[in-house]
């Protein structure tokens, strides 16, 4: 048997967990029921589960069994959006109406703090994005984004619509994400863009997201207002 038969194993699991097959928060079949639908050993189903739970797609309750980790639908009440879950608004806003207000878009060579964070060559220029996001018709966040050009073509009408999925439809996976969270009083100038008052509570958001062959491909930064916004995180210990 091909020594990488779990590889194979582990993505048509994972295939089956990101097209909903196998639902967040419910239990995997056992080990021996995989060994038995994929014709193989119990050790290379392990490895395959290994490989996903190195992920953090799945987790284990010692007496219980293996579980699909809870992602978007952990937070039913729709105003609660998961951290550990690198998305942008449309995604976790998928019943809503989203509008995008570009503020900027050019293409420019990358800071060095840029190159650092997206590990570019002092040759990549990268698109320097600054839009307003609406929710309803209400001003929801203030996003700064910087992305190579590398990546993809962008142009206005793509980042008037979902930039992740547009990436997605171009074979990009959106996988990890780097984040600090902090509170700040919003500035003067993103008061007048939020429409709220100088000094207001902000939630500010600093990322760095990570593709499937673990690239950086996006530096952001997003503002939130702080009595507009409630963030949920499940922690689980083994």
């Amino acid at each position: 048997m091909n020594s990488y038969r779990y590889q194979d194993i582990y993505s048509k699991i994972k295939k089956s967990i990101e097209t909903n097959h196998y639902r967040a928060g419910k239990l995997l079949p056992t080990q021996e029921q995989l060994a038995n639908e994929f014709n193989v050993s119990r050790v290379t189903i392990k490895k395959a589960l290994n490989c996903l739970e190195k992920e953090n797609l799945i987790y284990t309750k010692q007496g219980s069994g293996t579980y699909v980790k809870p992602r978007l639908d952990k937070f039913p009440d729709n105003e609660t959006l998961p951290l550990d879950y690198p998305v942008g608004v449309t995604y976790s806003h998928r019943d809503a109406k989203i509008q995008n207000q570009i503020l900027k878009f050019d293409a420019r060579m990358p800071s060095k703090k840029e190159k650092s964070a997206l590990e570019l060559n002092d040759s990549d220029p990268i698109y320097d994005i600054r839009r307003l996001r609406f929710v309803n018709d209400k001003v929801y966040s203030l996003e700064h984004t910087i992305i190579p050009t590398k990546i993809a073509p962008i142009d206005t009408k793509i980042l008037e619509g979902s930039l992740y999925d547009y990436l997605g439809k171009r074979g990009l996976k959106i996988t990890d994400a780097h984040r600090i969270i902090q509170a700040l009083n919003a500035t003067q100038e993103e008061a007048e863009l939020l429409k709220i008052k100088k000094n207001t509570a902000i939630l500010s958001i600093n990322q760095v997201c990570y593709d499937q062959k673990a690239r950086p491909f996006e530096l952001s930064h997003s503002i939130f207002i702080g009595s507009q916004s409630k963030f949920g995180l499940d922690v689980h210990l083994n």
